[in-house]
């Protein structure tokens, strides 16, 4: 049989379905999940505590093919932390990315949810780049085990916030953090799993009683600015944002963050500042503020990657001053401000640089 399907694209409820049906055990299922994702066997012939029967049926159907590692930049930093951003060519020939950072005993995930993006943010490489199509969830759990295996350490944290929208693609999301987050199989507690979103209301209500943590992608303080940079807004504005986060019927206590990449003289002054306070106070919410990653890599040695030409953008970083100014005004009225020491500026695998360098 030549057209086998990945196993990584099974549940375990798929699994369970398929052993009943190959007049096997329902629990084989588990067993089975448990060799792939625990022990990473990735031969059927060696899960010896699985009938050859079902072995054989498994190994007709099935194969472990997963997407191929074409490339990796890595970026070491001062205080011993670093960074490695992983070309990935999908079975198809597309092609994604994913970054690792190492901060110590915490290992993060940057992972993909798509090949490119539907969402067309202005200040965003990804959203410049087009879109291809959504992964499956075996291509988005692949991630996770390469990078597992390439770097010899066990992920600790998971963050949706590579290329594309999680929620434009929150069947296999969903699928996939099944597995991911269930302590049987590769083990990443949901509290430790953030799903990035530029704020697709209605599948935030979707997911909102399974407890990973939740960043929207605000990058303005009033409509106009934000659908001047993010289409999306003339769909869900930011006041039904602010509704939707104040009707206190979602993620518990859970403080929603606020993702906000700070553009100089856009969205960087104090008047903009005010206006995100008259709208999200006193919500239960937190700000992460994220300096601007420039995406033009023309005369770099990683552009010899590219599969297109390189994107310019007239976005400038804000000032240092403006920068704290804009932090001290939130913080004073009362809410946490996070910063976000962007990692792998210089390999291109920082906030908003995905996809600027494909094979």
């Amino acid at each position: 049989m030549t057209n086998k399907n990945s196993i990584f694209c099974l549940s375990l409820e798929e699994l369970e379905a398929f052993c009943i049906k190959n007049s096997a055990k329902k629990f084989n299922a588990f067993q089975i999940m448990k060799w792939i994702y625990s022990a990473k066997v990735y031969d059927f012939n060696n899960m010896t505590n699985i009938s050859k029967t079902l072995r054989a049926s498994l190994d007709y159907h099935f194969n472990f093919t997963m997407p191929e590692i074409t490339a990796n930049f890595r970026e070491d930093a001062a205080d011993g932390n670093y960074s490695i951003k992983y070309l990935i060519k999908l079975n198809d020939g597309s092609a994604i990315e994913s970054v690792f950072i190492d901060y110590g005993k915490r290992k993060t995930l940057c992972v993909s949810s798509q090949a490119g993006c539907k969402m067309l943010c202005d200040f965003c490489s990804t959203g410049n780049s087009g879109f291809q199509r959504n992964l499956t969830s075996g291509e988005i759990i692949s991630q996770i085990l390469l990078i597992e295996n390439e770097c010899k350490t066990k992920i600790t944290n998971i963050v949706f916030m590579g290329m594309g929208e999680p929620l434009d693609n929150l069947s296999e999301v969903k699928k996939a953090l099944e597995i991911i987050s269930d302590p049987n199989f590769i083990g990443v507690a949901r509290r430790k799993i953030t799903i990035s979103t530029c704020g697709i209301i209605d599948k935030l209500i979707e997911i909102k009683d399974l407890k990973y943590k939740i960043a929207i992608s605000l990058n303005a303080s009033n409509n106009y600015s934000r659908s001047q940079i993010m289409p999306i807004n003339k769909k869900y504005p930011i006041e039904d944002i602010a509704k939707f986060i104040s009707s206190g019927k979602y993620f518990g206590h859970n403080k929603i963050t606020l993702e906000y990449v700070l553009l100089k003289d856009f969205n960087d002054s104090i008047n903009n500042a005010k206006e995100l306070i008259k709208l999200f106070f006193p919500q239960n919410v937190k700000f992460n503020l994220i300096p601007f990653n420039k995406f033009d890599i023309e005369n770099t040695d990683l552009a010899k990657t590219s599969c297109g030409t390189p994107t310019k953008n007239n976005y400038e970083r804000t000032s240092e001053t403006a920068y704290n100014n804009f932090q001290d005004k939130l913080m004073k009225a009362g809410f946490i401000v996070t910063i976000r020491h962007s990692k792998a500026q210089s390999i291109y695998g920082g906030c908003g640089q995905l996809k600027v360098n494909l094979l």
